[in-house]
């Protein structure tokens, strides 16, 4: 398998690129910058991105993993395992995370394991990336009470949100009271609900959450980065490791 190993950290690329080279056949090409980056992907094409998550270019140099491999599966290495990173480092899209602590033998598992088309990340990890997923359903599926309506149920939803009893929804639509009671009562079987208090409730709830606007710093790894007055990008490093020739065959 062809991979690339982004790392600044020079001791720690040699090390990796040494631990991966020829195991299971696997090329290996590291990098230490964008432009690092950008000619090991002019020479080949990698199966699988290893990125150093202390790189301070992480974002971009993802970024042009995507746009010139957007096949290649990416593996963060070295990360904390801080809920609000790994969160962050799922939304791009990614097949492994591992953490500070993993040894040589876990990183050589975790690329056999993507690889074969698994995901390599710590089970607490996995565990709160299910976890929020089954949340997301469920407020998903929440939200999507209210547009299992009709759009006069919807109406009579509203008027019971803002207190009125049937009598003056019937008023209020010009429609027949017991017209009203049984659109309550579709309301409530649709809703599970056990009183027009509760679904009222329940409407209320659901427009304050549609209205409230994300809580915090949101976290975007795909951002592009705030370029040096003079408008170049930075240049940190050059390429430390010779393209294998099997890449350069492939290039040709």
């Amino acid at each position: 398998m062809d991979i690339l190993l982004i790392s600044q950290v020079r001791i720690l690329r040699d090390a990796l690129v040494a631990a991966l080279q020829g195991v299971d056949g696997n090329q290996v090409c590291g990098a230490s910058s964008r432009e690092t980056v950008e000619a090991a992907l002019a020479a080949f094409a990698p199966a699988l991105v290893v990125v150093d998550a202390s790189h301070p270019e992480t974002a971009v140099l993802v970024a042009t993993v995507r746009g010139h491999a957007p096949e290649a599966k990416v593996v963060v290495l070295a990360a904390g395992e801080r809920d609000e990173e790994f969160l962050a480092w799922a939304d791009v899209g990614i097949a492994g995370y591992l953490g500070t602590d993993t040894s040589i033998a876990g990183l050589l598992s975790a690329v056999r394991r993507v690889g074969a088309g698994e995901v390599a990340c710590p089970p607490r990890l996995t565990a709160l990336l299910l976890n929020r997923f089954a949340t997301r359903s469920n407020e998903r599926a929440d939200r999507a009470g209210i547009f299992s309506l009709t759009a006069r149920e919807q109406e009579i939803a509203e008027l019971l949100a803002e207190g009125l009893s049937n009598k003056l929804i019937a008023r209020r639509l010009c429609v027949a009271l017991p017209t009203v009671k049984n659109h309550v009562h579709s309301i409530l079987e649709k809703w599970d609900c056990r009183s027009r208090g509760e679904a009222a409730a329940r409407h209320r709830r659901q427009v304050q959450d549609d209205a409230r606007p994300v809580a915090g710093k949101v976290v975007d790894l795909r951002a592009t980065p705030v370029l040096p007055a003079s408008g170049a990008p930075s240049r940190t490093g050059t390429m430390q490791h010779r393209v294998p020739a099997a890449f350069n065959q492939k290039a040709a």
